[in-house]
């Protein structure tokens, strides 16, 4: 495969995932559905998508639609400090499921890329107890953050 379609390839990845962002804190504002099942979808479909057109598909990426619509559903928000610290963990957790069930089924360099994933959905367990940020812009980086490294995977060489 060429570099350039490498290019391509890595582009339409954030494509999917700005719009699943989109999708995400639109949802966040008016209609919980638009969070949990469109974007959830979009982030599906594409990742799906890369696998196919990167020749490593497999059936069990079809499973991280109902894991993301699981995720993305899950609520995060609470009054106190602890409360909070727990759900955003669980959250998180809901959403990094996909990139352990994307590891397990790759395997070899897939779980170098699930450290830093999980990682990153630690780090935005923090930035959400912190919330130094707009709501609204918030849960459109939030959701980045904890699925852009979900979008590496069918990039992962030495498979």
């Amino acid at each position: 495969m060429s570099e350039m379609v490498t290019v391509y390839q890595s582009s339409v990845a954030m494509l999917c995932l700005t719009l699943a962002c989109f999708f995400y804190a639109w949802g966040g504002r008016s209609g919980k559905w638009k969070r949990r099942f469109v974007g959830s979808f979009v982030l599906a479909c594409g990742l799906n998508l890369l696998f196919a057109w990167r020749g490593i598909w497999s059936p069990w990426f079809l499973a991280t639609y109902p894991l993301l619509a699981i995720g993305f559903s899950i609520g995060y928000g609470a009054d106190s400090l602890d409360k909070k610290l727990i759900r955003r963990l669980i959250y998180a957790f809901g959403i990094l499921s996909s990139g352990l069930l994307v590891a397990w089924v790759l395997g070899g360099n897939a779980w170098f890329v699930l450290i830093p994933h999980v990682g990153v959905g630690l780090w935005s367990i923090w930035l959400g107890i912190k919330n130094p940020i707009e709501a609204a812009a918030e849960e459109t980086f939030i959701c980045a953050l904890l699925n852009i490294c979900l979008l590496m995977y069918p990039f992962i060489g030495g498979l």
